[in-house]
């Protein structure tokens, strides 16, 4: 132990026990900010206290029962030191309920409860108790005839009296402990809800500001939803977040400033180390590959992120008063961002036509996981988001467009042996077709593929593309096209498979059958 701090003990000790002997003052400094996570809330109190000079025992009350005490922050004003935060029992007045009505109902209803609880279980013994005593004792043969009217009897009449009288209790149950649960938040709030002791030494008598923040952990507060919506070009597209508010924190919100914050309070900030990648034959402790993600970020970045009012962070611009326990939908201002329509077509998938619309600038939002997607007024379903993993357009989808139409024709179904050689050999065409019944011009993405070898014996020869990008590990084509209005293009691609002839390789459906394609 340092030299300074042998010195500073005996003047803290000092100080500590002359406060015991100093009157304690009470304050009830107003809640002011709730900022809530989505693990929990930070709540903020401010007020004035007035401190005699010397030692004061000020014992703060109106903080949240659900306080998380290692969070706690004071804040005092330069012309006070605080020396020491408690929550020490003795320290505190006994504190008085400030709704006694609300405490009487959740206590009837707690004592109801009680009772029914050991009636459910009476009723539940007999039951038990009629049904294990079915059989007729020994000696009653004689008489078996009235002894078997009675016991049948019996248990014609009072099962069902049990059940019925079981399932009334049931439902009253469930009334008390609904009840119960919106009761107890305000039948426990009391005048000083939770406390804590501050010891604060002021040089003279003054007046300072007191600030209190701390950390309140409870279910989620708030729970955010998104709705997308797009006009019928696509080419304005609404994000518009809503969703359930929650007041979790056990204290009355009386016009408090709110903030809404689009993630967790983590508990665990270290900075990650990379330790060293050791390989061995006995495995060993090593992480090996570690974290790898299913996806992978692409795009130009060339792009410049839109400012727009929510992102992370989105103050509520009035004032909130909500009760404890109580819930309240909150819309947030839609952000509006340009969107560039684009349709899809999968052919080879799907014989429908989707409209999505390339939306930029939405870097700046922060989404859930998915969201309710409404094109023209009318919603059309929901689609997954992920922000980690989209480029610097986030495509969303608007549903089916039935204005343009897509065919896939075969119009090549070669097999045969490849002439001296151990090989056999596929050849395939296919002919795309696309007719736009638009009025106006629209630009369409248009996907197919051709297959990859995963095999060193099994060769893929693509001998045809009309002008469709390749990516050559997935075998991906794609054409971007612009067609007029009325407009009909014909796009054909081939190619050709060769392997042993010893192998089986399946290619060619056989099934499927050589036809004219679309809009010949």
């Amino acid at each position: 132990m340092s030299k300074h701090l042998l010195l500073l003990l005996p003047g803290l000790l000092l100080a500590l026990g002359s406060a015991a002997q100093t009157p304690a003052q009470t304050i009830k400094p107003r809640l002011t900010n709730v900022t809530v996570y989505l693990n929990g809330s930070a709540l903020e109190h401010q007020g004035q206290v007035t401190l005699a000079a010397g030692l004061n025992r000020l014992v703060v009350g109106n903080l949240s029962p659900r306080i998380d005490a290692q969070t706690l922050e004071v804040r005092l004003g330069e012309a006070a030191e605080l020396l020491s935060v408690s929550d020490d029992d003795d320290e505190a007045p006994v504190p008085k309920l400030l709704n006694q009505t609300a405490a009487d109902s959740l206590t009837r209803a707690e004592a109801e409860l009680s009772i029914i609880e050991g009636e459910l279980q009476g009723l539940q013994q007999e039951k038990a108790f009629l049904l294990a005593n079915q059989t007729l004792p020994s000696g009653t043969q004689a008489n078996w005839s009235a002894e078997v009217q009675k016991g049948s009897s019996l248990m014609r009449t009072r099962l069902p009296a049990i059940q019925r009288e079981t399932e009334r209790l049931k439902a009253r149950q469930e009334v008390l402990n609904a009840q119960s649960k919106e009761l107890r938040p305000r039948a426990t709030e009391t005048n000083l809800g939770s406390w804590q002791v501050l010891l604060v030494r002021a040089p003279r008598a003054v007046t300072v500001p007191l600030a209190m923040r701390y950390f309140v952990r409870t279910r989620i507060l708030w729970l955010p939803r998104l709705d997308i919506r797009a006009n019928a070009t696509g080419r304005e597209v609404e994000f518009v977040t809503h969703g359930l508010l929650r007041n979790g924190t056990g204290l009355l919100w009386q016009q408090v400033r709110l903030v809404l914050m689009r993630h967790a309070q983590g508990d665990d900030i270290s900075r990650p180390e990379l330790a060293p990648w050791e390989l061995d034959f006995d495995g060993g402790d090593h992480i090996g590959e570690g974290r790898i993600d299913e996806f992978v970020v692409k795009g130009t970045a060339k792009g410049r992120p839109i400012e727009v009012s929510q992102g992370t962070r989105y103050e509520v611009p009035e004032l909130v008063t909500l009760a404890t326990g109580a819930r309240r939908e909150l819309t947030l201002p839609a952000v509006k961002l340009v969107g560039r329509p684009e349709y899809l077509a999968v052919p080879r998938v799907s014989e429908h036509v989707f409209l999505q619309s390339k939306v930029s600038g939405w870097e700046g939002l922060q989404l859930p996981d998915d969201a309710k997607i409404f094109h023209q007024g009318m919603y059309v379903g929901n689609t997954e988001l992920n922000d980690r993993a989209f480029n610097d357009s986030l495509e969303v989808a608007l549903g089916h467009d039935e204005q343009l139409v897509v065919g896939r024709a075969k119009l090549e179904d070669f097999s045969g042996n490849v002439p001296l050689s151990d090989k056999r050999r596929v050849r395939l065409t296919y002919e795309l077709n696309v007719r736009n019944r638009h009025p106006e011009t629209v630009r369409l993405r248009l996907l197919d593929q051709v297959p990859v070898s995963e095999e060193k014996e099994i060769s893929v020869k693509v001998l045809e593309t009309s002008g469709a990008q390749l990516d050559a590990r997935s075998g991906k084509l794609t054409w971007l096209l612009t067609l007029p209005s009325g407009a009909n293009q014909r796009l054909r691609f081939s190619f050709q498979v060769d392997y042993p002839k010893d192998k089986k390789v399946e290619i060619i459906n056989h099934q499927v059958r050589i036809s004219s394609p679309k809009f010949r």
